[in-house]
């Protein structure tokens, strides 16, 4: 795929978008989080991110390629440094605030970090003594992240980081992401600049996002999509990008700061798409009119919700991270909202595409222009349309490969005669006659029933999500012994309940709800079981019975991109089913024997 790239690397995109910004005084970057609210403007993002890779190079003693792990919540600062480190010709590491000492350590072990930027708000203090103490011991130079303007007003010389840039070139690497990669395990990406740019080059034409555009989003920048799309995307198009994890706020921080497109998780989408349809319920109850309009007139009916929410700059939503239930696009497109569903992966740099059709729906769209996608079988022969198999990308948004990790870059990456780098993504999926791309399911997350019927977890749980009482689905494997004494692998449906609604149906508040677990789980099965009789997608082996149903009192464990720890839950089962004692996990179930009722 021969491609003609606009920008040469990653320094070159900073320096032309600075200088393309309508004034220094426009703002980059706003943070609006639990902990702290705080804007950066394009001159102040020039001028601290020069200052800090001056201060890296002459007083840190940092040179081109060396790798700088980062760790750090979402904060202007983080800006700051991770274009620092860039200018400075030197590699971030993106690492999980949310991971304990030893994860981290983990990361810049395998990595060969030579320094470490630690905010002040990392952990505990415990937590970050340790960390310094362990990089003192190895050598690493320790960077605190203070929160203080970081030499705003200090010198430095702009023709040497001038000079640092025209030695960079494209296929350096310019970026490292913690990733559980194609197979599970966790592993360390190597992005170049080249991939970067073709992947945000590639999405800024699909997207067409310009300066007067406002991206909101509640993407961690450690992850690969909340930094192209959260934090590069805006700054490459000059456009404003604000961060937010005050989920509660959504609705008026689209209202108060001209939201044009918004980027969520699909459980945020989830829960909007829940909260209008109970609300049109309940005024329909009394509204012979409305419900004539949202039978015949549904977008007009959208329209009116929106003006008076006050979405009037409101493009369109983009989901990523995890499928989005079919129900939610269906009630959100009927009202005439757009909602994309986008896909990709770490290793493509991540953006895969996303639909923006709505007799697509279902689909992820078709690939940026930067990008090419094909399904292949288990000998890796391309398959036609409507035949399902893997999923591959091509092209040069192609990772350069696992740190220090030949084999496992060897074992995801295929190169063909013309010489396309091709990204084995362990996703399953077809391609219909127009090329869109439609996921099935994870190759590794497939359940073998005793029949050899093949179920893929994440499209029952899309169908269960739509249950009235049901807020949170997991179905994973477990194992069951036949009569015949035979070991055998089943599924499990695990279930956070919607508590508010069902406080609201029974007129109970929870604490007594959780004390007749058989009245919980009753409810909670007979939504499911009304939700499965009006599926039509789901074969007679993907529905769920109620000897499966397992009622979660409190919500899934989740990464810090909202994701659930799947393999966290699938352990669990398969303990479970083999009666081994469980240590140091839930507290123990509570059960009503005769009604076969568990509330953990």
């Amino acid at each position: 795929m021969e491609i003609a790239l606009k920008h040469r690397t990653l320094i070159d995109l900073f320096n032309r978008s600075m200088a393309r910004a309508a004034s220094p005084d426009k703002i980059c970057t706003e943070i609006i989080s639990t902990d702290r609210r705080e804007t950066l403007t394009f001159g102040q993002l020039r001028r601290r991110s020069e200052t800090f890779a001056w201060r890296l190079i002459r007083t840190e003693q940092i040179g081109p390629q060396d790798r700088v792990a980062l760790v750090s919540k979402n904060r202007t600062d983080w800006d700051v440094a991770l274009w620092g480190v860039l200018l400075a010709g030197a590699v971030p590491v993106l690492i999980d605030p949310e991971r304990g000492p030893q994860g981290v350590i983990a990361h810049l072990e395998a990595t060969d970090a030579r320094a470490l930027i630690l905010a002040d708000d990392y952990a505990t203090a415990p937590d970050r003594e340790e960390l310094t103490s362990f990089a003192e011991t190895k050598g690493l130079r320790v960077i605190p992240m203070t929160g203080r303007a970081q030499g705003e007003d200090e010198l430095h010389e702009p023709q040497e980081l001038g000079a640092i840039g025209q030695r960079i070139e494209p296929d350096d690497t310019a970026v490292v992401l913690c990733t559980s990669g194609t197979t599970g395990d966790p592993r360390e990406v190597e992005l170049t600049h080249a991939n970067l740019i073709a992947n945000l080059e590639g999405s800024l034409r699909r997207v067409d996002l310009g300066p007067r555009d406002v991206l909101g989003h509640i993407l961690p920048p450690h992850h690969s999509f909340g930094l192209t799309v959260g934090k590069m995307l805006p700054l490459l198009a000059t456009a404003t990008g604000i961060y937010t994890n005050r989920y509660r706020e959504v609705a008026d921080l689209i209202r108060d700061r001209h939201i044009t497109i918004f980027i969520a998780i699909p459980a945020l989408f989830t829960t909007l798409a829940r909260k209008l349809e109970d609300g049109l319920d309940r005024k329909k109850r009394d509204s012979a009119i409305l419900r004539f309009l949202d039978r015949y007139l549904p977008q007009y009916v959208g329209r009116q919700i929106r003006r008076k929410q006050g979405w009037t700059s409101l493009r369109f939503f983009l989901s990523g991270a995890a499928p989005m239930p079919r129900w939610v696009l269906d009630t959100l497109w009927r009202r005439g909202f757009r909602m994309y569903e986008g896909y990709g992966t770490t290793e493509n740099s991540p953006v895969y595409g996303f639909n923006e059709r709505r007799e697509k729906i279902g689909s992820v769209g078709n690939p940026i222009d930067t990008l090419s996608v094909k399904i292949v079988d288990e000998e890796n022969r391309t398959l036609g349309p409507h035949q399902k198999g893997e999923i591959c990308l091509g092209g040069p948004c192609i990772m350069k490969g696992y740190y220090r990790n030949p084999q496992a870059t060897e074992a995801a990456i295929h190169i063909d005669a013309e010489g396309v780098r091709w990204l084995h993504t362990g996703d399953l999926g077809y391609l219909d006659e127009d090329g869109y791309l439609y996921i099935t399911g994870r190759k590794k997350y497939l359940i073998i029933l005793p029949g050899g019927k093949n179920v893929n977890p994440e499209r029952v749980e899309t169908a269960l999500s739509q249950a009235r009482f049901v807020k949170e689905v997991l179905v994973v494997p477990t194992r069951r012994t036949d009569p015949n004494g035979v070991m055998e692998e089943t599924m499990r449906a695990l279930v956070h309940p919607a508590w508010e609604t069902l406080e609201d149906h029974t007129r109970r508040p929870r604490h007594e709800l959780l004390s007749e677990p058989h009245t919980i789980k009753g409810l909670v099965w007979e939504s499911i079981r009304c939700c499965q009789s009006e599926n039509k997608h789901l074969s007679g082996f993907e529905r769920i019975a109620a000897h499966q149903l397992e009622i979660h009192e409190s919500e899934f464990a989740k990464t810090s991109t909202g994701k659930i720890r799947r393999e966290q839950y699938i352990d669990l089962a398969h303990l479970e089913a083999k009666h081994i004692p469980i240590v140091g996990h839930a507290p123990s179930p509570t059960r009503d024997p005769r009604r076969d009722a568990t509330v953990v």
